[in-house]
């Protein structure tokens, strides 16, 4: 699993991932913004991602399923999870802002599970590409219920298909 730096802010109801990828910033930021480089890495090992839309502009979307294609993960293989991000703010190659949802195939928004803030800043140190990664929630205990729902090590292993795409 890729090796990152994970901050529970609980009083600010933020959770920070960073990570430090091997590849310089032009290539990180494509794997975003690129659709083919999206569906390449996005997503945890052992799963595939199908994009159905994407839009990578401020006001855009970008909808997507990943699923689970790895027999050793039972309980999971089969399975499709379908997510949309609303992107809110772009600022080319440095940072971009956008609300996470929880969603079904044909883009329809699961109410039941919350809508996050994401933003991801990206720094050039030496040929590498620091991340960082805010994820804003309404409340604490949706922060504690993301970790709890293995987001952190969901991201960590993605961060594994991002550094092979990249490297």
């Amino acid at each position: 699993m890729a090796n990152v730096n994970i901050t529970k802010d609980l009083d600010n109801k933020k959770l920070i991932i960073e990570y430090l990828a091997n590849g310089p910033l032009d290539k990180v930021w494509r794997a975003y913004a690129d659709k083919e480089w999206f569906e390449k890495w996005w997503g945890p090992e052992g799963w595939e991602t199908t994009v159905k839309e994407f839009s990578f502009t401020p006001g855009g979307r970008i909808h997507y399923g990943m699923k689970c294609v790895d027999e050793n993960q039972s309980e999971w293989f089969g399975q499709t999870s379908w997510g949309i991000m609303d992107l809110q703010k772009i600022d080319n190659a440095k940072s971009f802002t956008y609300k996470d949802y929880f969603s079904d195939e044909q883009g329809a928004l699961n109410t039941e599970m919350p809508a996050l803030i994401v933003t991801n800043e990206f720094f050039e140190e030496d040929g590498k590409t620091k991340i960082v990664s805010t994820t804003f929630a309404d409340t604490a205990d949706q922060i504690e219920e993301l970790i709890k729902m293995g987001m952190v090590e969901g991201f960590s292993s993605q961060l594994n298909k991002l550094d092979a795409l990249i490297g």
